[in-house]
């Protein structure tokens, strides 16, 4: 399973069979963007089955914000725009930025070695620096991914995933190739990140985040899931995984840095303002952050620091990316989430879904609906 699944499905040919074709087969959009999503969200999306939160931002305004489906059955709870979701790998750029922050203020260079701050963990690791480990190009294998015994996570904190790739006995020592002469995604990195960030400031990432990231933007509804916190502790406006389940997959990981950020597309929306305002990171970082590091070949893309970008050949090429985009897809136990940023159109999309591969199909959609309809 990947934290981040993204591939074009077939259903996506059979996308908007309310626009029409003209003669020369150029496609005809007619109609407001509001209209568009919701005719589509009216003949795709039951009103009794998981669904979509979705908001759109384009010229610096919020211009659509739309839900559908259900949050949780076991209290009959719909989806609104404060409903909050696992966002899986929308986490990453969210570490990525708590990283960049720490290098803005000087606490920390982007060659700095990984041993340096944990000397614990395998010598193997000795040339992993941070750059590599935000841009997937550290060589570690995936503690998902690479777990055969995926049950074995079920409440694992952090410490413990810290002592599990220390171990001799967890395969970690053995790097798939050499640090910064490959790409491959890899949770591990990011849960390494988040490490990294508590031995500099000496809080945890929860913590830090929310003092430094979702408390400036205003993102009231926005949290990590910590070592003493369930999704659902603290009232029932969560979207559960297809509407029931906390945990789908039969674990429920208390690891952070690589996923576990809950936010709702509301908050996302602010997020998106306060990063592209340069209120959260210079833009000299963001653009630092958004440049190729060069192809991720597991997941057919190229990424920067904490973000996928829109450059190269890939599925998504021409079709939900453009060379100048920036962006983020989740997957996380029946979440499907995306977090799209398109400068040249100066269009932003945030999508969180809760209905597996079904709502996973809709999302992709949305998406290239809302783009097509801005080009």
């Amino acid at each position: 399973m990947k934290n981040l699944i993204i591939y074009r499905t077939a259903f996506a040919v059979l996308l908007f069979t309310f626009l029409s074709c003209s003669d020369d087969d150029t496609v005809v959009t007619p109609g407001t963007l509001e209209s568009k999503i919701d005719e589509y969200l009216d003949l795709n999306q039951s009103a009794d089955q998981p669904g979509l939160s979705i908001a759109v931002r384009r010229d610096g305004q919020v211009i659509y914000q739309g839900n559908a489906g259900i949050a949780r059955f076991d209290v009959d709870q719909t989806i609104n725009s404060n409903t909050q979701f696992r966002t899986g790998s929308i986490s990453k750029p969210i570490t990525a930025i708590a990283i960049m922050q720490l290098v803005e203020e000087g606490e920390l260079n982007l060659s700095d070695k990984l041993l340096t701050f944990y000397p614990e963990l395998p010598a193997s690791f000795e040339e992993i620096t941070i750059d590599h480990l935000l841009s997937h190009r550290s060589g570690l294998l995936d503690y998902i991914d690479d777990n055969s015994d995926l049950a074995a996570l079920n409440d694992l904190n952090m410490q413990d995933a810290l002592d599990f790739i220390s171990s001799p006995s967890s395969g970690f020592e053995n790097l798939v190739f050499e640090p910064g002469t490959m790409g491959r995604y890899s949770n591990t990195g990011y849960v390494l990140l988040a490490l990294v960030v508590e031995k500099v400031t000496g809080s945890s990432l929860p913590e830090y985040l929310d003092q430094h990231i979702f408390h400036p933007a205003g993102m009231n509804n926005t949290f990590v899931i910590s070592e003493d916190e369930h999704l659902g502790d603290n009232g029932e406006n969560y979207a559960l995984s297809l509407g029931n389940n906390l945990n789908v997959l039969g674990f429920n990981s208390l690891i952070y840095g690589a996923s576990g950020v809950v936010s709702t597309a509301s908050d996302m929306m602010l997020f998106v303002e306060s990063l592209l305002g340069n209120e959260i990171v210079s833009q000299e970082t963001l653009d630092v952050m958004t440049q190729s590091r060069g192809s991720v070949p597991n997941i057919e893309t190229d990424y920067g620091l904490g973000w996928l970008t829109g450059t190269g050949t890939y599925w998504h090429t021409g079709f939900i990316t453009d060379p100048n985009d920036f962006w983020h897809s989740g997957g996380f136990d029946g979440y499907q989430t995306v977090l799209s940023i398109n400068p040249d159109l100066d269009l932003e999309v945030i999508i969180l879904t809760n209905g597996g591969n079904d709502t996973k199909e809709k999302m992709w959609d949305i998406l290239e609906l809302t783009r097509n309809h801005y080009k």
